[in-house]
């Protein structure tokens, strides 16, 4: 702490980080595409008034009650206190409304995606690892999970997916798409990771299932749900799958299965965990949108998870908060 000419009191960065919660690099980023403060600045870096300090702590707690830092950045203080002491937590609301707030706040931010997403596409296509993953890391810092995920991941494969098909992108930009968003995941669970999470789920797929987007935003949503993960990744054998949910106790095991290539032998092994699985264990599955795999998915005891909204549904069934 310093004392300018003044008298003002001021802050380095480490200092305001522990005083208000928020990250260094996530202080960086706010300021860095919203301006929510404009320090000092003297040879050795930033400072911050108790003005500033007041502010972020608004900020901070405003966010923690779900509201997306972009559309907090422009009101005032008054504004902000009025928020922080008149939103309910999601934990507060009536489960009948929850899926209607999903729906709006889903609705609300898509029409940002576009511009969200332009320089990471570009950085994707153009094979610019570093500098795509640079752009994902500040949305990551500057927004909610659900926002993260509906107005980023999806939207993020569902262009490149597109312009493969297209031809405008090759395997190696998917690939790439997939990596960035496996180390996205990476950072995001310990970010919002509780000391006494609701419980844990544990995401793979089974063997011969090689795609691995659906379980990655899965285990987002979760971790951004307070959720504790086990995620074990792609082409697990069943008796893998079985033994890991017997060794950590899972709320719910959750499958991705696209079923693309062969179908029969990861029916099998499903049909193997559905059937092994400790009844106390849940069996998620989704993926796929072959109706033949569905009609014997639904032969077994594992729950058919159509979209990411009926995901959510369940993991706030768990206890899950967003």
């Amino acid at each position: 702490m310093q004392v300018n000419n003044k008298k003002t009191l001021l802050y380095p960065i480490r200092a305001v980080a522990k005083q208000t919660g928020i990250s260094i690099d996530t202080l960086r980023a706010w300021e860095k595409r919203y301006q929510v403060v404009v320090p000092q600045r003297d040879e050795r870096g930033r400072l911050y008034t108790e003005a500033d300090m007041r502010r972020l702590r608004l900020l901070n707690a405003a966010v923690e009650k779900g509201h997306a830092i972009g559309r907090l950045a422009a009101l005032s203080n008054e504004d902000l206190e009025a928020l922080v002491l008149e939103t309910p937590l999601i934990a507060e609301v009536p489960a009948a409304k929850e899926t209607e707030i999903i729906k709006r706040q889903n609705t609300a931010a898509a029409s940002d995606s576009v511009s969200i997403l332009g320089s990471v596409i570009d950085a994707v296509g153009r094979l610019d690892y570093a500098e795509a993953e640079r752009e994902l890391s500040l949305l990551a810092a500057v927004l909610p999970p659900r926002e993260l995920v509906h107005n980023v991941a999806l939207p993020l494969m569902r262009q490149v997916g597109e312009a493969w098909h297209t031809g405008k992108l090759g395997i190696a930009q998917e690939h790439m798409a997939t990596s960035l968003l496996r180390n996205l995941l990476g950072g995001l669970i310990p970010l919002h990771r509780r000391a006494a999470p609701k419980g844990k789920l544990l995401f793979a797929t089974p063997s011969g299932e090689h795609h691995e987007f659906g379980i990655l935003v899965s285990a987002m949503l979760a971790a951004g749900g307070g959720m504790g993960i086990v995620y074990l990744g792609t082409n697990l054998p069943g008796e893998e799958i079985v033994a890991a949910a017997q060794k950590t106790a899972p709320l719910a095991v959750v499958l991705g299965y696209v079923g693309a290539n062969g179908a029969k032998a990861g029916l099998a092994e499903i049909e193997g965990v559905a059937h092994k699985l400790p009844a106390q264990i849940e069996l998620w599955i989704g993926g796929t949108r072959n109706i033949p795999i569905i009609e014997e998915l639904r032969k077994t005891r594992a729950l058919l998870i159509e979209d990411f909204l009926l995901f959510e549904q369940h993991l706030m069934r768990l206890g899950a908060r967003f």
